[in-house]
């Protein structure tokens, strides 16, 4: 459900995401459908960056084991928001994830995908994050 990266990448990682996410320029773990956390470096504050929702919000911590064990620990956040049964399910079609990789949905539901759990593939959470960018930014 949650990847953490061994070393955090820089917000050019995030290709045209970058312009939404302001001054949260660390990335500092990824979920299965490819939503972001991210860090201010100056401030330490926390965000979510939501993928398929075009959408990033502050998460109102500055301590990041304090937010992995009240946020990303709590099972509303986890099925809610991370969408816990959802990737369940998407798992079962897709098969693990390797390194690296994400669930994508094929096509996109804001191109007329149905989003549906059989309709993902797996693929590289860069070349994800870059592709989504530019499709939301041309929406």
């Amino acid at each position: 459900m949650y990847h953490f990266l061994e070393e955090e990448k820089g917000k050019d990682w995030l290709d045209e995401w970058a312009s939404i996410t302001g001054d949260f320029d660390q990335i500092k773990a990824y979920t299965d459908l490819g939503d972001v956390f991210l860090v201010n470096s100056q401030t330490n504050e926390i965000g979510l960056l939501m993928t398929m929702a075009n959408n990033f919000h502050e998460m109102g911590f500055t301590d990041w084991n304090e937010f992995q064990e009240v946020v990303m620990s709590n099972p509303n956040f986890q099925e809610d928001v991370v969408q816990k049964s959802f990737i369940y399910k998407v798992k079962e079609h897709c098969g693990e994830l390797g390194d690296y990789e994400v669930y994508i949905p094929t096509p996109y539901p804001c191109l007329g995908g149905s989003g549906e759990p059989e309709t993902h593939k797996k693929g590289d959470l860069w070349v994800y994050l870059a592709i989504s960018s530019q499709t939301f930014a041309k929406i």
